[in-house]
């Protein structure tokens, strides 16, 4: 068969010296220099397999790697991915998102959020469906806390984003690990408090680990600026605090207009 003005089709559409994803010519090696396509090649079953795989898994190398890391370092992680080691570290948005998912399915499995009377489980069915994303609230207390405290002059504002991403990954991950006893302890009175108690010593936790990150993404030299990281703590806590009792009300205003 031939096209209309004559022209052979082509046989081999990954041959030639221009990249087939953004036209740009090819250079020496494998890679697209503008778009970082890899040369593609005739398409085969494995390929498709492969490929599929690389596009939808959540569980890849590098954040296990970079989870590993995290635990202690979560301020140098965030350091050297804002100083451009992206390949190296998972994104850090990528990371937040599967630590809230995998959260959301063990407050489920473990009734943290379903205990009581059946009144009490059907308005709080409701108010999950609207709160599910209030584990994220703390993201913006860091950015908040980091802006005010610390400047832009140094990290601008996304560069302050990518901070708070791998410190709330980090404290969400500390809750799912504080739940996962839950999942063996199905009694609504061992359940009760220990809610209760997690309330305090998870908020602990929670500045430890933005203590380590704060001084390690912006290299704090405790002898003279310790005074800085405690403000940006308090800051945290105060902005989270009001978050969280404003997001409350929010979601309780919505679920009382909604019952009937």
């Amino acid at each position: 068969m031939t096209r209309p003005d004559g022209v052979p089709p082509e046989t081999d559409w990954t041959a030639g010296t221009v990249c087939r994803n953004c036209g740009a010519a090819w250079g020496e090696g494998p890679y697209c220099s503008q778009c970082g396509q890899k040369k593609a090649q005739r398409l085969q079953l494995g390929d498709l397999r492969r490929e599929t795989w690389e596009k939808w898994r959540l569980f890849e190398l590098s954040v296990a790697r970079t989870a590993g890391r995290l635990l202690l370092r979560p301020g140098t992680v965030a350091r050297e991915y804002v100083a451009g080691a992206r390949v190296r570290h998972v994104h850090p948005l990528k990371l937040l998102l599967v630590c809230v998912a995998l959260l959301l399915l063990v407050l489920n499995a473990s009734g943290f959020l379903q205990v009581g009377g059946a009144q009490y489980r059907d308005a709080m069915a409701m108010m999950q469906r609207y709160a599910n994303w209030s584990f994220t609230l703390g993201f913006f207390a860091v950015v908040a806390s980091t802006v005010l405290v610390f400047g832009r002059r140094r990290y601008n504002l996304v560069e302050h984003m990518v901070l708070a991403a791998y410190a709330s990954a980090v404290i969400i991950v500390l809750n799912l690990a504080n739940q996962l006893p839950l999942l063996a302890m199905r009694d609504p009175a061992l359940v009760l408090p220990w809610r209760e108690a997690a309330k305090w010593y998870m908020y602990a936790a929670k500045a430890v680990v933005l203590a380590l990150a704060f001084r390690q993404f912006f290299e704090l030299d405790l002898r003279r600026e310790w005074w800085r990281l405690a403000l940006a703590l308090v800051v945290f806590v105060a902005i989270d605090w009001l978050l969280r009792r404003a997001y409350a009300h929010l979601i309780v205003a919505i679920v009382y207009a909604q019952t009937p």
